[in-house]
């Protein structure tokens, strides 16, 4: 089990790496900590799919263990069925030679009133006929032949009565031992054929608990390893954003626009309709809309620049609030306002709501604060535009 072990403790340490991940927010690292957060999750993300690869192997065998316990424990059954019809049949036979003992006890019992009955006779006539009664006795020398053969027959079968009598003793003798071996063999059999089925039962329950205990870490690994990978694309995306020249981000307040560095140098950020106010104060877009984590990234999202302030959400454009509260889809606190045109816009992952459903709002009015509702990974606002229900590119718009 040391393999299981070692996967426990793995499944612990990503488990670590991966609550460290997860609480800080992706969009105020450097690039020289986000290629090294990438490389301990490329780290972990190895150790973990090997754990699962070494579980796998053991999973099989266990598998193998267990096909074997439930042949030998099919097998003794099979064994102990045809021990029990055994006894059964033993049994049967037993209450039959029974039967058979009772009639032989009960001819033994015949026979032996027959003998006595003859001795008796013996006792008062002083002993054996004479061939002098036999002859004063017989009315003919017909009937003396008759008396005399009778007398021979009858000394024959007292003889014969004895034989069989103590053959018929015998035979029940022997009957009744064989019986009682047979019966106390095959009670023995089984007993040890339970005895071993019990224990054959016990090693079957300890090997699938530790087939279940493995499934369940391999299950943790799994989930973790996909933890990982996310973790790692969403780095590997915020990497390729931060390798990118910085761009000027803008600052709202009320309906008057002002400009202020994102931290030094600064460069032109790229021309939209101008319809769209910029929806916060400060910040930068830390992901655009397309493909993202094997999905469709439907806004962009507009990261703070100063982590210790928590800015507001501004109303892009005047209109009417056709929606604000939490969504159960993910957005976490949403706002969604109808403007002119067609429009709309939809903010959300806020920590807090300032505004109701139909409620006017102006370019540049206060909706919200920033914040990490719903699934989102850090503090930022997710922000989309839909035109005639169509979803659009909101950098178009700003």
């Amino acid at each position: 089990m040391k393999k299981f072990l070692t996967a426990v403790s793995a499944v612990a340490i990503i488990g670590f790496g991966i609550t460290t991940f997860h609480d800080i927010t992706y969009a105020e690292k450097s690039l020289q900590e986000v290629k090294e957060e990438r490389s301990q999750i490329k780290k972990s993300l190895s150790d973990a799919e090997s754990q699962v690869a070494d579980i796998l192997i053991e999973l099989k065998e266990l598998e193998k263990e267990i096909a074997a316990v439930n042949y030998s424990l099919n097998q003794n059954e099979k064994m102990l069925n045809e021990i029990k019809n055994d006894i059964r049949v033993t049994e049967e036979e037993s209450e039959q030679l029974q039967k058979e003992i009772e009639e032989l006890e009960a001819n033994i019992e015949k026979r032996f009133n027959i003998l006595k009955d003859r001795v008796s006779t013996y006792q008062k006539t002083g002993g054996a006929v004479s061939y002098l009664e036999v002859i004063f006795g017989s009315k003919s020398f017909g009937d003396f032949i008759s008396r005399v053969s009778a007398v021979n027959k009858i000394a024959d079968s007292d003889a014969r009565l004895i034989e069989k009598q103590e053959e018929d003793k015998r035979k029940v003798e022997e009957k009744q031992e064989e019986l009682q071996n047979k019966l106390e063999e095959l009670t023995g059999m089984q007993q040890e054929l339970e005895e071993m089925n019990q224990l054959i039962r016990e090693q079957k329950q300890q090997v699938e608990s530790q087939k279940e205990a493995l499934k369940a870490k391999e299950t943790e690994l799994n989930n973790k390893i996909k933890s990982l990978k996310m973790k790692d694309s969403e780095l590997k995306a915020l990497e390729n954003k931060l390798k990118l020249p910085k761009v000027q981000t803008l600052s709202y307040s009320s309906n008057t626009k002002t400009s202020s560095s994102n931290g030094g140098s600064s460069s032109s950020a790229p021309a939209g309709s101008g319809f769209f106010a910029w929806p916060t104060s400060g910040g930068y877009v830390s992901s655009y809309m397309g493909p993202r984590w094997n999905s469709q990234h439907k806004g962009i999202d507009i990261a703070r620049t100063n982590r210790s302030v928590v800015p507001p959400i501004f109303a892009a454009a005047d209109g009417v609030v056709e929606s604000a509260g939490y969504n159960s889809g993910g957005y976490g606190n949403r706002i969604v306002i109808r403007h002119a045109n067609g429009l709309k816009t939809v903010y959300a992952h806020l920590s807090s709501i300032s505004v109701k459903p139909g409620q006017k709002v102006s370019r540049g009015q206060k909706i919200g604060v920033m914040g990490a509702t719903g699934n989102s990974t850090g503090i930022h606002l997710h922000f989309e535009v839909y035109k005639n229900g169509a979803l659009q590119n909101p950098l178009d718009y700003l």
